[in-house]
Parts: C-alpha cells; sequence; structure tokens
C-alpha cells in the first residue's frame, strides 16, 4: 500500500517541498500553514494555500501549531507521515504521533554539524558548509535520524537570500529523488553522531547591529548575513536608525592608511557606487542602504558624516 503524508510550513523550504511532492506523484493528504496574518512576523514567509489549492489539497491555516483545530484537522485525514518543513514552533508530540510513520524535518546544514537557530545567518557570517538534510523528528531539535543529505554550494558573496534561494533548489531535486521510496514506505534511515555535533545559538535583530571598528570581512559578512528575508544589518545616523542591506570590500586604492580615518566616518559618495565608509582595517561601500522617516533619503551619508553603533552618537 503507497504511504502519503501531510505537510506543516510557512517559508519558502516549505513551498519548494510541497511544489516537489506534488510534482513527484506522493500522495499528500492535507497542508496545515501559518496564517497570511503573521507574514510581517516571519522572516521568508511564504503563504502554501495557493500551491495546497492549485494542486487539489485540502489546506488549513493556524495561528499557533498547537490548536486544537490542527489536530482535529490531521485526524481527519489520517496522513501517515507527517512532515515539518520551515516551522518556528515546536511542534508537540502528539501531533507526530497522529502519524504512524513518524515525523520529518529539514534543516540547512550538514547535519549533525550546524544544529539550532538561524543556520543561514550563521553559516555565513563563521564560513561554514551548507547542506540540504532530511531527517527524522526526533524530542532533541535536529538530532534525528538522517533521511538525506546533499551539500549545499556557498559562494564567497553570498547573501542569506541566494543561499535560501540555491538550498531550496537542492531540496527540492532531494525530495523528487526520494519521492519513490516514499511512496513505497522504504524511507531510509541513518543515525546521526552526536558525538560530532556543534549547534548554533538563537539570533535575533539587534545582533544586526554594525561596529564599524571591526575588520572589513567581518562587516561585509555580517551584511550579507543579516540581510533579506531577515531584518538586515544596522547602524545609526545621526541618532536615528538606518538599514545596511548591501555593500562590498573597497578596492586596495580606496583603503585608508590606519588611523588616517575614524571607522564609521563616510570617506566618498558615488551614485553609482553607494558609500564608502572607514572600518577597523580598511573601508567598504555600502551599495543599498535604506534611510527611516526621520533621516531625508536626500540628506542620507554625507562626506565627513560618521555613522555610529549606539543611537545617542548624533553630533
Amino acid at each position: 500500500m503507497a504511504m502519503n503524508l501531510a505537510l506543516i510550513g510557512s517559508v519558502s523550504s516549505s513551498h519548494a517541498v510541497l511544489d516537489a511532492l506534488s510534482r513527484s506523484g506522493v500522495e499528500i493528504t492535507c497542508v496545515l500553514g501559518l496564517n497570511a496574518s503573521l507574514a510581517d512576523r516571519v522572516s521568508d514567509y511564504r503563504d502554501l494555500r495557493p500551491l495546497a489549492e492549485q494542486a487539489g489539497i485540502p489546506f488549513r491555516a493556524f495561528i499557533k501549531v498547537d490548536e486544537p483545530e490542527v489536530a482535529a484537522f490531521l485526524e481527519q485525514y489520517r496522513p501517515d507521515m507527517l512532515w515539518v518543513i520551515g516551522l518556528s514552533q515546536l511542534v508537540p508530540r502528539y501531533l507526530v504521533e497522529l502519524a504512524p510513520q513518524g515525523g520529518v524535518g529539514f534543516h540547512p546544514t550538514p547535519l549533525p554539524k550546524g544544529r539550532g537557530r538561524a543556520p543561514v545567518a550563521w553559516t555565513i557570517l563563521l564560513d561554514q558548509p551548507a547542506a540540504a538534510s532530511l531527517f527524522y523528528l526526533a524530542d532533541e531539535p535536529d538530532a534525528g535520524d538522517i533521511i538525506m543529505q546533499r551539500p549545499v554550494p556557498v559562494l564567497p558573496d553570498d547573501y542569506s537570500e541566494d543561499l535560501i534561494a540555491r538550498t531550496n533548489q537542492v531540496l527540492g531535486a532531494m525530495v523528487c529523488e526520494l519521492a519513490p521510496r516514499i511512496i513505497s514506505g522504504e524511507v531510509p534511515r541513518t543515525p546521526q553522531d552526536h558525538s560530532q555535533a556543534t549547534h548554533y545559538p538563537k539570533r535575533t535583530a539587534d545582533d544586526g547591529l554594525i561596529r564599524w571598528d571591526q575588520r572589513t570581512d567581518q562587516i561585509y559578512r555580517l551584511i550579507r548575513a543579516a540581510g533579506r528575508p531577515y531584518p538586515g544589518a544596522f547602524a545609526y545616523l545621526r541618532g536615528q536608525k538606518i538599514i545596511v542591506w548591501r555593500g562590498r570590500a573597497a578596492s586596495p586604492e580606496a583603503v585608508p592608511k590606519p588611523g588616517q580615518a575614524e571607522p564609521g566616518v563616510v570617506l566618498a559618495t558615488d551614485r553609482d557606487a553607494g558609500c564608502l565608509l572607514a572600518t577597523g582595517d580598511g573601508a567598504i561601500w555600502l551599495t543599498e542602504v535604506q534611510p527611516t522617516a526621520q533621516v531625508a533619503a536626500d540628506s542620507l551619508l554625507t562626506v565627513g558624516e560618521v555613522l555610529t553603533s549606539v543611537p545617542d552618537s548624533a553630533g
């Protein structure tokens, strides 16, 4: 008898998996997705309703995954497996136990390396490898047996949105490759070597604060890691917050000599290249900066001004 599954998710990886499963002939009994009213609170949010309805799959939105209506919906459709892809909420054990073949999760690192929170950002910040890992859900997050794992290239100038998109491509291909084994009920499992596990801590929007006295490569990594779909790296100009979405390292001839410029000072501006700022060991171009309502765009970043790491340092 062919095996079927239900899917719960809320982000682009959820959408990629739903698309791959539906194209591969896997029977999806139902889909549950985070309510669209929460889109502004979830980085990389994707509404699964349109794709589910296009594929003729019953769909239900939720605010909290432990709502009684979620369990009732799953009980109505009786999936063999429960796939939880891209959901930041903890799924109660009783929901997983509604599926006799267990639950499946996804993590964008080469598990057991990189368990934990904000894996895409940490991958860029720490220059670590990336992967698409499907695994069985267990009591400890990201610690269940591996179903399938494929490496994902990390390019030197990747922003988070680039790495997420590339990971989703690998994930979709993995699911298509795995589909015949899902249908036959012969899903593989390989225990993780827990002695090799590493863990990433939680990150918040405040972790995007740029400290201009750091090295240029550190600042550039932060800008790339904190960028879309995340809240962005930021600093303060005249006491008001500005978001730095994109940047690039300056060429050697543009780098000031040691002690020549205070970190954070605007060294040059260019209509096409952006704004050149001094760093702890050189300089960096800010190529996309978002002003706030309090900082007019036409007066943003003039030569000699200083971006600071604290809101009360405006002169």
